[in-house]
Order: structure tokens, then C-alpha cells, then sequence
């Protein structure tokens, strides 16, 4: 996909269930149970849906290397909710043979509030030719 800078990208809609938010939270190592017992999603985790998204729609070169990550949680998210998530590419930059790419995106629940934003920066190698 090429990147079109400043246009929206739809990164789809997603409900994560208890059985995902475990497989996350065992991914991690967090066995503090006191997200289970809330009945909340870990912010981080909806933030890994959202770069998961992200690199699904985005045609990354091989060697491309996961570099910054911003995040702003406002708002839960409660186990079963429906999230929907938006991406809008920022014009890449360049130095010493790479090129700096910084996706931000936005994840709104099924009653369209805002829940989370943030900025993803990844590192690719400069396209040659």
C-alpha cells in the first residue's frame, strides 16, 4: 500500500474478548489478575491491536524495525466492548540510510468516544533507485 500522508487509514473494528485479553496478558507475563477482576482491557494491549492493525494495512520492507511508541489512555474499555481504530500517516523523514515513518491513530468504543490515541515511529531502510 503506498502511504498517502494525511489521509485516514481504517484499521477496522475489533471486540477483545476475555480469552484474547488472557492471551495478552500471559504474552506479557502479567499474572497480577486485577485486570480480570475489573473486567478492563489493559491499555497497552489495545495498543498492540492498534500496531497489529497498523502493520496489517501498511507494506513495510523487510528490515523495518518497531521504534517509538506514544499512547494516551482516556477513557476504559471494558472485556466485550467494541473498538473501532483510524491511522493517519505523517510525511516520512530521512537520515543515515533511514527512513523514519510515525503513524497516529485514534480507537474509539461502539459509542464513538475517544479511548486511546497515540503515534507509532518506525524505521525502514531507504528504498533504493
Amino acid at each position: 500500500m503506498d502511504i498517502a500522508v494525511g489521509t485516514a487509514i481504517d484499521l477496522g473494528t475489533w471486540t477483545l474478548t476475555e480469552p484474547s485479553v488472557r492471551e495478552y496478558l500471559d504474552a506479557v507475563g502479567d499474572d497480577l489478575g486485577i485486570y480480570a477482576e475489573a473486567g478492563l482491557v489493559p491499555p497497552l494491549a489495545l495498543c498492540a491491536w492498534a500496531l497489529g492493525a497498523m502493520l496489517e494495512k501498511l507494506s513495510l520492507p523487510a528490515g523495518t524495525i518497531h521504534s517509538i511508541q506514544d499512547m494516551e489512555a482516556l477513557e476504559g474499555v471494558v472485556v466485550g466492548e467494541e473498538i473501532r481504530g483510524e491511522a493517519v500517516p505523517e510525511r516520512p523523514r530521512s537520515r543515515g540510510g533511514l527512513r523514519f515513518m510515525t503513524v497516529g491513530y485514534t480507537l474509539y468504543n461502539g459509542s464513538g468516544d475517544l479511548v486511546q490515541r497515540g503515534k507509532t515511529t518506525v524505521l525502514t531502510p531507504e528504498r533504493e533507485g
